[in-house]
């Protein structure tokens, strides 16, 4: 009787860990990408280099866009970089993006981004940590622009209040000048002739 009962406690406590996690994993998942202010900042850091060069600084705009199961969906969109958008999911302090960009500038769509990232305080303004990687298509296997290390800070609120008109605002957005002094051709901030992983993919 006492080994029974000692399996039944074992297999109600596995259970309650296991429903405590599902039940944590259920939205709203605090903090989220909008609540204390929807505007984020984005760096990227070269991870291929020994000093972690940092590359460009861009900020995001995010808007909510419903739940689906255990994630919360945001649609984002760039309001420091032209026509740079995207999708987001989260579960958790767990955030996954996607988003495209002109590439080369004037052609919709032909560059493309992928972000990892896992909300790292709980004060307002929130800190982020993780993965941004970069690559634009070719003939070929695509041509990588940078894999590397991100770091995202909650900076405030967007000036465009719903998604249609911060997708308006972004086909408006100049292009910044590098610290090279060329127009910025990815969000990225690095010039194609400086790259230097990829050169001849």
């Amino acid at each position: 009787m006492m080994k029974m009962l000692t399996v039944v406690k074992s297999l109600v406590a596995g259970f309650s860990v296991v429903f405590s996690a599902t039940s944590l994993a259920v939205p709203p998942h605090l903090p989220d990408l909008v609540t204390d202010g929807n505007r984020w900042s984005i760096t990227f850091y070269n991870d291929s280099s020994p000093q972690h060069t940092q590359w460009a600084t861009q900020t995001l705009c995010f808007y909510q866009t419903g739940v689906v199961g255990t994630h919360q969906r945001y649609a984002w969109v760039s309001d420091s970089y032209p026509d740079w958008n995207g999708r987001a999911t989260q579960e958790g302090d767990l955030v996954i993006m996607h988003g495209d960009f002109q590439w080369p500038f004037g052609t919709k769509n032909g560059g493309h981004d992928a972000m990892e990232w896992e909300i790292v305080t709980q004060s307002p303004k929130n800190l982020g940590a993780g993965h941004w990687t970069e690559w634009v298509e070719n003939d070929r296997v695509g041509r990588t622009i940078g894999f590397g290390n991100a770091e995202f800070i909650r900076v405030g609120k967007c000036k465009a209040e719903s998604l249609a008109k911060a997708l308006e605002y972004g086909q408006t957005i100049p292009r910044k000048i590098g610290t090279d002094g060329r127009l910025e051709t990815n969000p990225m901030g690095i010039q194609e002739d400086q790259l230097t992983d990829t050169k001849g993919n």
